[in-house]
């Protein structure tokens, strides 16, 4: 099993003008680094790209999907939005030799309304289209997509990893599979082992962190259920510490990061990495 850590964890957003991060990373000793994509264009792609050769850690491509980057819309404009956004994360991921993109592709975050019924299958229709069309752009580059279960407070589309299987029967595209966070799991799903037994190979990238978003083994999240999953499913892929930092943090706000879980964030890495390997063991 491989370790990972989101630079999300120090600062937002990261764009490469500093790749100093991704050194020390690599040196707490993570075999990779979640990149959220915020913007595009204002990302050094190449010192980004060095700096990965340099370290030798892998690199996973998170999407930022928010605003009018939306695969549900009705309106073209945000579905073209949407989908340009995407290809320039698939075209990051291949320039930093990364296999994956994964976030909550098929939506905005906290997405504001509230849709009849009639509505929501509508968007779950064109956001599965949508997903569509964007594996076959991602197959093309060698590249797969993972879509991200997110708890209710966050979306009202896929919150679970049944939800997102149910997605995934709907799409039947080979590019395209799953991505967990255990944090979202803590809210909504009953059972973490059951949830990655339901994933199964289609399991692409797990993110974690504990119940409180907080450094992994410091809450009550049912660890033992999901290390019992993964070793069901002989899952060989990342696992990676997603949270966030209430200090120079474009997301602290939205994420509702109000206050320290560790000294520093540092700490919060060594310690969750540290917990990790123990928890794996």
């Amino acid at each position: 099993m491989k370790f990972g850590a989101s630079t999300w964890l120090w600062t937002s957003p990261f764009d490469g003008s500093d790749v100093s991060l991704l050194h020390k990373i690599a040196e707490q000793g993570f075999d990779c680094v979640e990149i959220p994509v915020e913007d595009p264009d204002a990302m050094d792609a190449q010192s980004i790209a060095t700096a990965l050769k340099v370290t030798g850690l892998e690199a996973i491509v998170c999407a930022a999907v928010v605003g009018d980057r939306d695969l549900s819309s009705a309106e073209p404009r945000k579905v073209q939005a949407a989908e340009a956004y995407l290809e320039a994360c698939i075209k990051l991921a291949v320039t930093w030799g990364s296999s994956l993109v994964v976030g909550p592709l098929y939506a905005p975050v906290a997405k504001q309304r509230l849709p009849t019924e009639a509505e929501r299958q509508e968007e779950w229709s064109r956001s599965a289209t949508g997903l569509r069309r964007m594996a076959s752009v991602a197959q093309g580059s060698g590249v797969r997509l993972g879509i991200e279960p997110l708890n209710r407070f966050e979306s009202d589309m896929v919150n679970t990893a049944a939800d997102a299987l149910r997605m995934l029967d709907e799409i039947d595209h080979p590019a395209i599979g799953l991505s967990l966070d255990s944090f979202h799991m803590n809210i909504e799903e009953v059972d973490f082992c059951k949830a990655i037994e339901r994933a199964g190979k289609r399991l692409l990238h797990l993110q974690v962190s504990d119940s409180h978003r907080g450094v992994p083994g410091e809450g009550n999240s049912d660890w033992t259920g999901l290390r019992e999953g993964l070793r069901r499913i002989g899952y060989e892929a990342a696992v990676s510490i997603e949270s966030f930092s209430p200090d120079s943090s474009s997301l602290a706000e939205a994420v509702c990061i109000w206050k320290r879980f560790a000294a520093s964030q540092d700490e919060f890495a060594r310690k969750g990495l540290q917990f990790l390997k123990e928890w794996s063991a």
